[in-house]
C-alpha cells in the first residue's frame, strides 16, 4: 500500500516535517508501506489560486496512492480524492513528523475522515 503526506521542505534531525496545509503544500511524501521507500513529489498545482485538489488527486491516483494522511483538507480536495477511491486519515495536531504519522497509520491509530475538516 502507498500513502501520501503533505510535507515541508525543511527537515529536523533528518526527519521530514508534515505540512498542515494540504493544498498549499509544496511537496508530498509518497510512502510505500511494505518497503518504507519514500519519494518526494512537487505539488503539480501550486501555481493555482483555487482548485488544486483535482490536480493533486490525479497525481496520487497515477502514483497508486490508497490513503492520504493530513492535518486538514478542504471540501474540493476531499471530494476529488475520495471520489477516486482513496481514503483520508487525520494526523493529530501534536504529531509533527512524517515517520510518526506513518507509524500511527500502520498501527491503525489514525481516524478516518468522512468529511472535509479545513478550518
Amino acid at each position: 500500500m502507498r500513502v501520501a503526506v503533505p510535507v515541508l521542505e525543511k527537515e529536523v534531525n533528518g526527519k521530514r516535517l508534515i505540512n498542515p496545509h494540504f493544498g498549499k503544500s509544496d511537496w508530498f511524501a509518497l510512502i510505500d508501506i511494505p518497503s518504507g521507500r519514500v519519494e518526494l513529489r512537487e505539488n503539480p498545482a501550486l501555481h493555482l489560486e483555487r482548485g488544486r485538489g483535482r490536480f493533486i488527486a490525479d497525481m496520487f491516483y497515477k502514483e497508486g496512492i490508497k490513503a492520504v494522511l493530513v492535518k486538514e483538507m478542504g471540501p474540493g480536495a476531499f471530494e476529488k480524492i475520495t471520489g477516486l477511491g482513496m481514503e483520508v486519515y487525520l494526523i493529530p495536531q501534536e504529531v509533527k513528523f512524517v515517520d510518526d504519522a506513518v507509524e500511527l497509520f500502520k498501527e491503525g491509530k489514525l481516524e478516518r475522515l468522512t468529511e472535509p475538516n479545513e478550518t
